[in-house]
């Protein structure tokens, strides 16, 4: 008398083992790879957000943003006074619709004062990445001025930014004499200080749409540079915040609060910094492959890794005749 077999047998276990092992091999890269793309996307759409806010702030005054925004003095006196201002997100936050967050912002005192912790520390969601992972969620440390005597007392923590103004490149010669020389710049849309030798601020220009000769939709005005206050380079962490050596250009940790006004010099493109080679003075996302930016026209790309390097400057730089093309993407 012969049995019915039940159940399955340990080869045809094996067998569908190795089939769903197969499955999730091929499934998964591909709903990671959907993750990312939706994330991209994400971020485009708030860089663009970002550069239609730009673009009223413009038309309302006839100018774009200053890089120093406040009433407590008239532009920077020195180059440290540059660190304590209002940045040029306070200055499009009623544009972006985000009228409460400006209205806890104090413009007659410096961003860097008590007072404006209410405001300064509160999240902004469309200056934030959602593909970053930076471990250090906001800038710990946040510095009063006490009038240039340092170093200043800790007054406080700053909400992060994973967005900046690209204000123009610097190139390696000539050899600076001092950080008030500014002969190896050459400026974007922004505005831009001018200094004395000793680093006191001379005056400052008002960056107009009618400035840049090389076309809106050729000039570069705002592009990622995500991870900070902690230092990445080439998507892997160097140093997390605050356990971290000096990167190679400025203040870094300053950087990353999007209330906080910035130097010039900690904020330029470095001319043979490759794309997201590092957050410390260049464009970086941790996007695979490329960065986002917007441009002067509202349009936002994604910029490949691959671009070559004078595309990049030509397409920063606001007057230079050095019109760049990318690729269609």
């Amino acid at each position: 008398m012969t049995s019915n077999r039940n159940g399955i047998t340990l080869i045809e276990t094996v067998v569908v083992i190795a089939i769903i092992s197969l499955l999730a091999a091929i499934l998964i890269p591909a709903v990671q790879s959907a993750r990312e793309a939706s994330r991209r996307l994400e971020c485009q759409n708030k860089l663009r957000q970002i550069g239609m806010a730009l673009q009223n702030h413009e038309s309302a005054f006839r100018k774009l943003p200053s890089l120093y925004n406040g009433t407590f003095l008239k532009q920077p006196r020195h180059l440290l006074d540059e660190n304590h201002f209002h940045s040029w997100r306070t200055a499009i936050l009623p544009q972006l619709e985000l009228n409460a967050v400006y209205q806890k912002i104090n413009l007659g005192l410096r961003a860097t004062d008590i007072a404006n912790q209410n405001g300064i520390t509160t999240e902004v969601s469309v200056f934030l990445c959602p593909s970053t992972s930076s471990q250090t969620k906001t800038l710990p440390d946040v510095y009063d001025f006490k009038e240039g005597n340092l170093p200043g007392s800790r007054i406080g923590y700053a909400a992060r930014s994973d967005y900046e103004a690209l204000i123009g490149v610097h190139f390696p010669t000539p050899a600076m004499t001092s950080s008030a020389d500014l002969r190896g710049i050459k400026f974007g849309a922004w505005g831009e200080p001018r200094y004395d030798l000793d680093g006191f601020s001379l005056s400052y220009r008002t960056a107009r749409v009618s400035d840049v000769t090389d076309g809106l939709s050729n000039t570069l005005l705002v592009g990622e540079r995500a991870g900070r206050p902690d230092w990445y380079r080439r998507g892997k962490p160097v140093f997390i915040y605050p356990n971290m050596s000096d990167p190679p250009f400025g203040n870094h940790a300053q950087q990353a609060a999007w209330g906080i006004s910035t130097n010039i010099w900690e904020i330029l493109y470095r001319s043979y910094r490759r794309l997201n080679d590092t957050n410390s003075d260049g464009i970086f996302s941790f996007h695979p492959s490329g960065a986002n930016v917007a441009f002067g026209d509202g349009s936002v790309r994604f910029i490949s890794e691959s671009t070559d390097q004078e595309i990049v400057i030509a397409l920063i730089t606001r007057a230079e005749g050095d019109v760049g093309a990318l690729d269609s993407n």
